[in-house]
């Protein structure tokens, strides 16, 4: 079982304020398709202290 970070939910999820460099972009993409594979029925683990650092 794999754990995940904080940083995978923010980089998938919130929207950028100003353009993003070719590497942050390609983060970006790679944190989406890891939350994806959770979606589709990967096993990960996380915290509550993980979790609220994202809202």
């Amino acid at each position: 079982m794999r754990f995940i970070d904080a940083n995978v939910f923010i980089y998938a999820i919130l929207k950028p304020r100003r353009p993003l460099s070719d590497r942050e972009r390609e983060i970006k993409e790679r944190a989406k398709r890891i939350l994806r594979r959770v979606n589709e029925g990967e096993e990960v683990a996380t915290t509550v202290v993980h979790l609220s650092e994202v809202g």
